[in-house]
């Protein structure tokens, strides 16, 4: 499954007491805001001896800060992605530090990678498999406002056998066999982003149960390589 999940976010202050991270790490540091910011997205402030993980968390004035003696840097924007297993929310704000969240062995952890995240290719809650979530512009682009030019592959699981008129019912996908046996068969279908939504609504079309999806892929970007759960970052030779 990967490494272990770091230990959880100390729990902040209710909103109505305490003051924002940001602001007390820039009088600690005798800091700008933005600064005190790019130091929590950094990694280099402890709440309670635990990471924080947002400069909004509101902190106590009992509640120990520590900020590490780093200079604050910008880090570069950056692209996630996730294999969902079914049963979570692929657009929760905090997925990432969702303790049934798992890092890849190779994914760096600076609290910033998860900040202002957007996900620009969702799952529904049952589903499972490739999600994308985003801080480049240039990928939402591709991934959104390109989106009916980039190719999803999904993995669906009906049951029964399926008929050769069931499968050309379900265009605009390409639909063809996978893999048969224990009364369900598994289907590859390739769709264009815009209508991935879309499958259960073709399968109930065309008169076949879905019992399971699963993306393994956007584009020219595959889900291989990803346990359920795990997460890496977009890789700077990799395209949709």
């Amino acid at each position: 499954m990967g490494a272990a999940p770091a230990a959880p976010a100390p729990a902040p202050a209710p909103d109505d007491e305490g003051e924002r991270l940001a602001k007390r790490v820039a009088a600690l540091r005798g800091c700008s805001r933005r600064d005190a910011e790019m130091l929590i997205a950094q990694g280099a402030v402890r709440v309670d001896g635990q990471p924080a993980v947002a400069p909004q968390q509101r902190v106590g004035p009992q509640q120990h800060v520590e900020v590490d003696d780093v200079q604050p840097r910008a880090l570069p924007p950056a692209t996630l992605l996730w294999h969902k297993p079914p049963g979570i929310a692929a657009d929760a704000q905090a997925w990432a530090v969702d303790q049934r969240v798992y890092v890849h062995p190779q994914a760096p952890t600076a609290p910033g990678l998860f900040m202002q995240q957007h996900c620009a290719a969702g799952l529904g809650d049952a589903a499972s498999g490739l999600v994308v979530h985003t801080q480049v512009r240039g990928v939402w682009r591709r991934l959104v406002d390109e989106a009916t030019l980039v190719e999803h592959e999904f993995l669906a699981e009906v049951q029964g056998e399926p008929q050769p008129a069931q499968l050309a019912a379900l265009r605009p996908a390409a639909a063809s066999l996978a893999r048969q046996g224990g009364g369900t068969t598994g289907l590859r279908l390739v769709i264009a982003g815009t209508e991935a939504h879309r499958i259960a609504e073709l399968c109930d079309r065309a008169g076949l149960r879905l019992v399971g999806l699963r993306r393994l892929r956007i584009g020219r970007v595959p889900l291989a390589g990803l346990a359920p759960g795990q997460w890496r970052l977009l890789r700077a030779n990799e395209r949709f």
